[in-house]
Formats: structure tokens, C-alpha cells, sequence
């Protein structure tokens, strides 16, 4: 694990790489379908807007903008596309966001 420092983000590649992935976590919807896909269980769309109480058209606009970031990923199964989490990474940064926020 390379060490944090003001150097570490100097390389303007990983400044907007790293402003890519904080503005897409930005968002709550994104965040909610991050912590549903990270019940480790694969979702259709339909499945995450129902669980979600999200329209269809929105899931799939923020299910586009997590996986052209690799954060999701999609297999399909026939007809039907099951989408899972596929950044343990993004995982990880969610974990540690809610455990900051509940004091642990």
C-alpha cells in the first residue's frame, strides 16, 4: 500500500481519476445501489429500482456511470443482466465511510 501524501496525487491523471471516483460517490442514489450490490448478491435492474423504490431508467443511468468506472459489473444470464459490485476497493471505502460517520 503506497503511503498518502500531498505527492500522491500530484500526477493530474490520478487528481481527476481520484475526483471521478469521489464525484460518483457523491451521489445517493449510487451510494444505495453500492450497499445493495455489496450484499454480495447479483440484482437485475428491475430488481435494484424495486428494492430501491428508483425508477428502472434511473438505476440503469447510475448503474452505467459505477460500471464505466469499474465499480460494477454486469453478467448475463440468458435475457436477463445481473449486475454484482466488482471493486472490493469501492467496498472497502464504503465501510470505512459508514464506519467514520457512526463513531466507530
Amino acid at each position: 500500500m503506497s503511503t498518502l501524501n500531498s505527492q500522491s496525487i500530484e500526477d493530474k491523471g490520478k487528481l481527476e481519476a481520484l475526483v471521478r471516483i469521489f464525484k460518483a460517490l457523491s451521489d445517493q442514489s449510487r451510494l444505495r445501489i453500492i450497499a445493495l450490490l455489496a450484499e454480495d448478491k447479483k440484482r437485475s435492474v428491475s430488481e435494484i429500482a424495486s428494492e430501491l423504490g428508483m425508477s428502472i431508467s434511473s438505476v440503469s443511468h447510475h448503474l452505467s456511470i459505477l460500471g464505466n468506472l469499474g465499480f460494477v459489473g454486469k453478467k448475463r444470464n440468458g435475457k436477463q443482466v445481473y449486475h454484482s459490485l466488482d471493486d472490493k476497493c469501492v467496498r472497502d471505502i464504503l465501510k470505512r465511510a459508514i464506519e467514520h460517520v457512526s463513531g466507530s
